[in-house]
């Protein structure tokens, strides 16, 4: 059960409230002229053409407005100017109101309103950054679930949510992100659980499971009509792809018979390797973004180090999960970006750098964050490209990422569902580092939690 198994009757009515649009909003006609289009695919540029978005859907990619859209007075004409068009990114790894680290210790006992206010706040950051879709796999009380029903009935604009309510583990563990089970058939009635509440992926801590806990995970997920992925590492990760998973989170110690598998079976991995750098790697990686010029704000430089050294590896850790990836890759593994730690806007697009940063090209990398990722979740013929017929989040960028990856950070505008997203914040709002991270007497660092979910 592979590309359209996310197809949930849960999933299908959610898409079909994502796409639709009032009535006025239907005959909305936009032109983007001028627009360097990069194919994803292949990897290359499309020269100064023109897109017309007819609604919420891309209607023409070409040298010239098609007749049908020549001389409408209502269309809005937006010259791009030579400007880099291409599909809105994805984080697949995402948790919208973990902390980590957590300073002030703003998770302990904290009541459900407070998480589900920063988690929304998190959200909508992203698709600022350009971020127009994200894959929850993990998070309390199906704040995930209700996030996504708010942004695709109109409640606030945000990205689109895949959420996965808490990911199930084994009777074992006390983590307080996931649900313990106890057996297969516990296991199964917590996939049941998830799919009634409106999930679109089952996330399962394998690392923690039974060989017949994982079986009977993934089993039930599909029954459901529903993708599963599995945090697993090393002999974990075989048992999970063996049993029919679809997605490996993490990954970082994959045997060449477990990449062997996924190759043939069609799982993807998911590696976060932003959450998998060493002391030097997080030094090389500051050095790179710099010389590509971005300088950013002291304060973000701060807390995405703050963050990177809450989960730093040794040298040795480090250096095999950038091995495993690339050999991962250059198999036929299909990649996908995700970050893990947050905020989602931030650290996702340090995830997208650092797949280059540790070996990708940077069109590896651009598919590992569009395309591949539409994939994974059963929505390429709808998103992850721009091409005729899928529906138009689009974001636009002053510089080229295929030539140096950091140019995501270039974005100009963002389009979502075929509305230009407004990418100004108020004044006086608080940025996020301050309020979880930096502003806290408590310290600057957190401890370290290696492997979270």
């Amino acid at each position: 059960m592979k590309k359209n198994k996310g197809a949930s009757t849960a999933f299908r009515v959610f898409l079909a409230l994502a796409v639709s649009l009032p009535a006025a909003a239907a005959d909305r006609i936009t032109v983007l002229q001028n627009a360097n289009v990069i194919d994803v695919h292949d990897g290359k540029v499309q020269p100064r053409v023109f897109v017309v978005i007819d609604g919420n859907r891309i209607a023409s990619v070409a040298d010239a407005v098609p007749k049908t859209y020549q001389n409408r007075g209502d269309a809005r004409v937006v010259d791009l100017d030579g400007r880099y068009l291409m599909p809105g990114l994805w984080n697949n790894h995402s948790h919208l109101g973990d902390l980590l680290p957590d300073p002030g210790n703003t998770l302990d006992d904290e009541p459900l309103p407070r998480a589900t206010i920063r988690a929304g706040r998190n959200a909508m950051d992203a698709l600022r950054a350009g971020f127009t879709s994200l894959r929850v796999v993990g998070e309390r009380d199906y704040i995930d679930v209700a996030w996504k029903e708010a942004f695709a009935s109109g409640v606030f604009v945000g990205p689109r949510i895949f959420p996965s309510g808490a990911p199930i583990t084994d009777a074992g563990s006390d983590d307080w992100l996931t649900e313990p089970a106890n057996g297969p058939e516990e296991v199964r009635r917590l996939v049941r659980e998830r799919a009634a509440n409106g999930v679109d992926i089952i996330k399962i801590i394998a690392d923690n499971m039974s060989r017949e806990e994982i079986a009977a995970a993934v089993d039930e997920a599909h029954r459901q009509g529903l993708p599963i992925t599995a945090h697993s590492d090393g002999e974990l990760s075989h048992i999970a792809v063996a049993a029919g998973a679809d997605g490996i989170e993490h990954g970082n110690r994959l045997s060449d018979e477990t990449i062997r598998l996924m190759v043939e079976n069609k799982v993807f991995l998911d590696p976060t390797i932003v959450c998998n750098l060493s002391a030097e790697y997080i030094a090389q990686r500051e050095k790179l973004i710099a010389m590509a010029g971005y300088h950013s704000d002291p304060a973000v430089v701060e807390g995405r180090i703050l963050v990177a050294y809450a989960d730093e590896r040794s040298p040795r850790e480090a250096r095999i999960a950038r091995e495993t990836l690339v050999k991962a890759a250059n198999a036929g593994v299909k990649i996908i970006s995700g970050s893990d730690s947050n905020p989602i806007d931030e650290v996702g697009i340090l995830e997208i750098e650092q797949l280059v940063f540790s070996g990708l090209s940077e069109a590896q990398a651009l598919q590992a964050a569009t395309i591949n990722s539409a994939e994974m979740m059963g929505v390429d013929d709808e998103l992850g490209s721009v091409e005729v017929g899928k529906i138009a989040d689009l974001i636009v960028l002053e510089k080229n990422p295929l030539k140096k990856i950091s140019h995501l950070r270039s974005v100009s505008s963002v389009m979502k569902d075929g509305y230009f997203v407004n990418r100004e914040t108020s004044e006086g709002r608080e940025s996020f580092w301050n309020l979880y991270f930096l502003d806290q007497d408590s310290g600057r660092r957190g401890e370290n939690r290696v492997n979270r979910p």
